[in-house]
């Protein structure tokens, strides 16, 4: 059964495979929104040009530097820093720092120019104050709390992976055609210091914020794979292994190395490695996330689209990105067969991703009830606790599950 989905999902990869430039048309939208909520980089130059042009000219009248005066030249800089980043704002600091250079007229007593070592650390002082003011710019404020738990959670993680204490959970993904297990879906898990279980919602957006989720993100995924060869060798192969991946991994041009090396490392056709984005993740930088994932397409990993229906702009990606496999969200799940809006919902869901050649997998079912429905509606796969809880990799339950019987289309149109 395993192989079943597997070539339902290589056949579709075929159908919807899209190159760099069938993607062109997304990246022009974003390119175009960008332009209209930024200033174009030609305007900022030449208020840049002519800003730091007459600090010169009011440093040099009013006796050289340095004086205060010359502390005037911080705006243009920053501007260019809010604006376009920190290589426009490192650019900015050295263009700021050479235009009071030693042909600037000195203020000290005696002295007919400013001397070069002066005017270098000026220099040094603009390009560090540009490039600072980027990256603060980039930062969302936290509260000085948030910052302190973070410090303290962030060494923990990094003194965890130092010593092998990350574990990873793996819970059942079922199809829902005939219950059974087609995959896995890994989720990391972290105790502290006194071995207290640390929610994964806590410690996940606190390793994003600190820069730790890089470093854990590379050993959860050589675990999983590792994991995924260790279950070919004993005869369950085939399976869909999904792995969370967070924005800031999705940046981070050391992920696509970290990938490369450990695909290559158990390459084999046996299981599936899917990579779980979410919307947030796309949002944080589209072009380089596009980038990221057409290339771990062509690794033959597959794509799948985590908590579809609870961002902002879920078609425009359905649309332009290689996406194989479509999330349906928990909180849709929840109310379905009870209330029918959200039955109507994920009917939406299910038929629009058959119509683009996805699969879809409903998380968090609980009970038969919602089973029932998700079957009638044609969901493919399934995972949730009445299905399987997540568990160490020796607990994982191999057996096929109990298909509920599924009502008919009259029953379904009645819900």
């Amino acid at each position: 059964m395993p192989s079943r989905l597997l070539a339902l999902l290589n056949s579709l990869r075929r159908r919807t495979h899209r190159t760099a430039e069938g993607t062109l048309p997304y990246l022009e939208r974003v390119g175009g929104r960008a332009s209209g909520d930024d200033v174009a980089p030609s305007l900022s130059a030449v208020f840049f040009a002519v800003s730091t042009l007459g600090v010169t000219v009011l440093v040099a009248l009013t006796g050289g530097a340095p004086n205060t005066w010359a502390h005037l030249y911080y705006i243009p800089i920053l501007y260019v820093a809010v604006r376009h980043g920190a290589m426009a704002a490192a650019v900015a600091g050295a263009a700021a720092g050479l235009s009071a250079g030693p042909w600037m007229p000195s203020s000290v007593a005696g002295a007919a120019h400013q001397s070069t070592q002066e005017w270098i650390v000026r220099l040094v002082v603009f390009v560090a104050v540009g490039v600072v003011g980027a990256r603060l710019a980039r930062e969302e404020p936290r509260p000085l709390g948030v910052m302190l738990r973070d410090v303290v959670v962030s060494q923990g993680l990094r003194r965890a992976i130092r010593h092998d204490q990350i574990r990873v959970h793996y819970q059942p993904l079922i199809d829902l055609a005939d219950g059974k297990v087609v995959g896995v879906e890994a989720l990391c898990r972290w105790s502290d210091s006194r071995q207290r279980p640390v929610p994964p919602a806590r410690f996940i957006p606190e390793a994003e914020r600190s820069g730790v989720i890089t470093a854990l993100g590379r050993r959860v995924l050589h675990l999983v794979v590792d994991q995924a060869q260790e279950w070919a060798s004993d005869g369950h192969d085939g399976l869909i292994v999904t792995v969370n991946v967070s924005a800031v991994q999705l940046s981070d041009p050391a992920f696509m190395a970290d990938l490369v090396a450990s695909v290559r490392r158990h390459a084999t056709d046996e299981s599936r490695l899917c990579l779980e984005i979410t919307e947030t993740a796309i949002i944080a930088d589209p072009e380089r996330a596009l980038g990221t994932l057409l290339k771990a397409r062509e690794l033959g990993i597959t794509i799948a689209l985590d908590d579809f229906g609870t961002g902002q702009s879920a078609l425009a990606y359905l649309a332009d990105f290689p996406i194989d496999i479509i999330k349906i969200d928990q909180s849709f799940v929840a109310n379905i067969g009870r209330d029918s809006k959200s039955h109507a919902l994920v009917r939406a869901m299910v038929q629009m991703a058959h119509s683009l050649g996805a699969l879809t997998i409903a998380e968090g079912i609980e009970t038969p009830e919602q089973l029932t429905a998700l079957r009638a509606l044609g969901c493919t796969i399934g995972q949730g606790y009445y299905l399987g809880r997540p568990g160490e990799a020796d607990a994982v339950v191999w057996k096929s599950r109990k298909m509920l019987p599924t009502p008919d289309r009259a029953a379904e149109g009645a819900a």
